[in-house]
């Protein structure tokens, strides 16, 4: 046991090890990124409990309201952040240590003063109103919710701004190191709200202050050892900041936000739609069908996330020959994905019943339906990652913008004859399908370099 242990083991260490520079760095990241994900899906799940031990139910949904309406701030950085991303990608693969280094000034200068104008506004009205009233909670104090809110608040902006060292890394091909700032996080406030048990009971703010604190402390101290370590020459400095590369960073970063919006409008109104015309019920079958039969995508996405900047790399540098062989590789990954989704599909009665214990059936026309949808997904990610890895989003933008207004209409009319069934068609059919058909063409003609117009833009 212990020898075939070894052997595969070695096996294993060798298929990493093997090939390309550049595959070399993204198998090892792609190894690393389950292991960091596999241990903060442990730590979120012991989290709960824990959190719950100290705050009572109503104080901690409380807290989860507050958490989920200030993370609506991040999308104000308008994609600064995605920009950096690419950019700095493509500046490492010239080796232009000058201009990295005023990118990354330029773009930590412009979102810190993004957030703070932000911060300006937004803390008098959080201070001026009444939480009680528009959470419609009577048990917590309004003063405890407005300092607590606050305090998130306050947290949130320090969390974007120094968030941007995930960026760099992800740019320079190291997307494990980045996420494991988050479950370091984690495991701090576990063991603060462990110590504040002793001596204090269903404190909001205390709560606020062990779960919003640790996670800006940890990408903080990422910023501190990072720029004056491995990253010392791309320091971020005033006089390195350069307004004219602001505009090359955040053109490209503003279509990674309005392309980001346009699907969070389309996810976000699901939930709407599905109760104004059917009933909560179906909300509750489309999310639950959509977190079990979405599970091999956000699998997947671990295997896609390391490549985004790696052909970015290859890109800058012309090395065609790379991307492509990296592509066949995954999509033969897709189609492996697929069949894990049909077989999901095929178990689900079992998987359900365990799962749900018996309280909810889920119909067979959205688990179907879903399967589909999520089969879609999984087999043209790649070429979607391939499309942002390259920064070509003015084609992805105009399409968006189409699949936005159609999609409420799309949407309205199909579940009012198939329920949540006709609003996973919907999806499908307005978001999906087009896009998929529309991103492999830019991607073969980008490979083929007959690309032209709109399709290189």
């Amino acid at each position: 046991m212990v020898k075939r242990f070894k052997h595969l083991f070695s096996k294993g260490l060798s298929f990493v090890n093997k090939g390309h520079e550049r595959s070399v760095k993204a198998k090892k990241n792609i190894v690393a990124s389950f292991g960091i994900k596999a241990i903060g899906l442990i730590i979120s799940l012991v989290k709960v409990p824990i959190i719950l031990s100290y705050l009572n139910v109503d104080k901690y949904g409380v807290w989860l309201t507050i958490a989920s309406i200030v993370d609506w701030v991040q999308y104000f950085d308008l994609g600064i952040g995605q920009g950096l991303r690419n950019k700095f990608a493509i500046t490492l693969a010239q080796n232009d240590k000058v201009k990295a280094r005023k990118l990354v000034s330029t773009a930590y200068y412009y979102v810190s003063i993004i957030f703070g104008l932000l911060a300006i506004i937004l803390i008098p009205i959080v201070i001026f109103l009444n939480w009680q009233e528009i959470l419609k909670v009577d048990s917590i104090s309004n003063s405890e919710l407005t300092y607590s809110i606050l305090l998130v608040f306050i947290m949130f902006v320090f969390r974007f701004v120094f968030n941007l060292i995930t960026m760099i890394l992800k740019a320079d091909q190291k997307p494990a190191l980045a996420d494991t700032f988050l479950p370091l996080g984690s495991i701090i406030t576990l063991i603060i709200v462990s110590i504040l048990g002793t001596f204090s009971k269903d404190s909001l703010f205390l709560a606020c202050c062990a779960i919003a604190i640790p996670p800006v402390l940890t990408v903080f101290v990422a910023n501190l050892a990072l720029f004056n370590g491995q990253y010392k020459q791309y320091k971020p400095r005033y006089r390195f900041v350069d307004k004219t590369l602001f505009n090359e960073v955040f053109s490209l970063g503003l279509k990674f936000f309005l392309i980001q919006i346009a699907g969070l409008i389309m996810f976000s109104t699901s939930n709407i739609i599905l109760t104004r015309i059917v009933n909560p019920t179906e909300v509750s079958l489309f999310n639950i069908a959509r977190q079990y039969y979405g599970m091999p995508f956000l699998f997947f996405g671990i295997i896609l996330t390391p490549f985004w900047s790696a052909i970015t790399d290859a890109y800058a540098r012309n090395e065609y020959d790379w991307i492509e062989r990296v592509m066949k590789r995954l999509l033969k990954y897709s189609v492996l994905f697929s069949l894990g989704i049909i077989l999901m599909l095929l178990f689900s009665d079992i998987a359900f019943r365990i799962w749900l214990r018996g309280k909810v059936v889920i119909p067979f026309s959205i688990s179907i339906s879903m399967t589909i949808l999520n089969i879609f997904y999984v087999f043209f990610s790649p070429y979607s990652n391939f499309i942002n890895g390259v920064g070509k989003l003015n084609l992805g933008l105009r399409v968006a913008v189409i699949k936005t207004i159609l999609f409420l209409p799309v949407a309205i009319i199909l579940t009012k004859q198939f329920n949540a069934t006709g609003l996973i068609m919907a999806l499908l059919f307005v978001n999906s399908l087009p896009s998929s058909i529309i991103d492999v063409i830019q991607y073969k003609k980008i490979i083929n370099r007959s690309a032209h117009g709109i399709w290189n833009r």
